[in-house]
């Protein structure tokens, strides 16, 4: 097992984020559950990562959105239809969670690392992510040959460990039901194929279904390998059915290539960067999450007849006449 951590620079108002680069993935224990929780439990972990990825009322006066290049006047493209406003609208929802579950896992992991001197001897595994009331819980586990346990647990609020708990002996709980589909999901996800972008492989954000019996859907997405280059590349979603199973790879994008992120000139706002064109027919969550990470806005080209979009944190706007109109906004 190999940990990587690098801290990269956040859109203007949000903390840093740092994410973790691991192969197989690495994962802070989590603590034993708690008396009663299960799978019921799971019905409402969507609804509270989505509550706690809105942003905080000091994150809701950024700096003004950087005016991007002009682009050509899109004067023969129809408007949005009702259906892509929609799928825009979950894309910016489920890239807020994605950066929920990133942050958390960054925080467990460095408060992990300052008590378990070597993961890869105490049997970690991967780490997964749920909500607890307006708290976030990441559980580290091992795959040990009577189900997975935890190994360590961290509760994450207001940026911080508030509490936590170290299982480095003989007895380790056992993650609840809940915790233990998303751990045999990340697990059957990380034995399938697929090509990484970066050196340093994969990180793996496992995001609570919305039903006990849900589908899971498991990201991979490329790790950063430098300071100031995250791999615009190399990123995918696999759903997990309720029997385990997963599906196939939906791949964010068709190729290879780096976001670079360098401090503009003092006193200038940084300009937005131009990505490869998406495969997909609208932004996605992973162009919201990429955003996040670089903490710069991002232009690329997507769907049928082409269009011209800027990702800026989780807004998301179509450029005409060379300015943004977001469908999504802070609130």
């Amino acid at each position: 097992m190999r940990l990587q951590f690098l801290l990269l620079p956040a859109l203007a108002g949000s903390i840093a984020v740092a994410t973790v680069a691991q192969t197989p993935p690495a994962g802070t224990p989590a603590p034993p559950p708690a008396e009663g929780q299960g799978l019921s439990d799971l019905t409402n972990t969507v609804q509270g990562l989505e509550d706690q990825t809105r942003p905080a009322p000091v994150a809701r006066t950024p700096a003004p959105t950087p005016t991007p290049p002009r682009a050509p006047p899109a004067a023969n493209t129809p408007p949005l239809t009702t259906a892509q406003v929609a799928a825009i609208n979950r894309a910016a929802l489920r890239g807020r969670v994605l950066v929920a579950i990133t942050r958390a896992g960054m925080i467990a992991t460095q408060d992990m690392l300052s008590r378990v001197t070597d993961p890869e001897a105490a049997g970690i595994d991967g780490w997964i992510v749920e909500s607890e009331g307006a708290a976030m819980v990441v559980a580290f586990f091992d795959n040990a040959n009577d189900g997975p346990k935890t190994v360590y647990r961290a509760t994450v609020l207001g940026g911080r460990v508030t509490s936590r708990d170290t299982f480095l002996g003989t007895f380790r709980p056992p993650l609840s039901r809940g915790q233990a589909r998303l751990a045999a999901a990340r697990t059957a996800v990380a034995a399938t194929e697929a090509q990484a972008c970066s050196p340093s492989g994969f990180n793996y954000l496992v995001v609570p279904p919305a039903t006990a019996t849900g589908a899971i859907d498991v990201y991979r997405i490329s790790a950063p390998a430098a300071r100031g280059r995250i791999p615009a590349g190399g990123h995918y979603r696999v759903s997990v059915s309720g029997n385990g199973q997963p599906g196939e790879n939906h791949a964010f994008a068709t190729a290879c290539a780096d976001i670079e992120v360098t401090e503009p000139p003092a006193g200038q706002q940084p300009r937005p960067i131009q990505i490869a064109a998406s495969p997909d027919d609208v932004p996605t969550e992973v162009h919201v999450l990429l955003s996040q990470m670089s903490g710069r806005a991002l232009l690329f080209t997507a769907g049928t007849p082409p269009r011209q979009w800027l990702v800026a944190g989780d807004r998301i706007g179509e450029i005409r006449d060379g300015a943004p109109r977001f469908v999504t906004s802070q609130d």
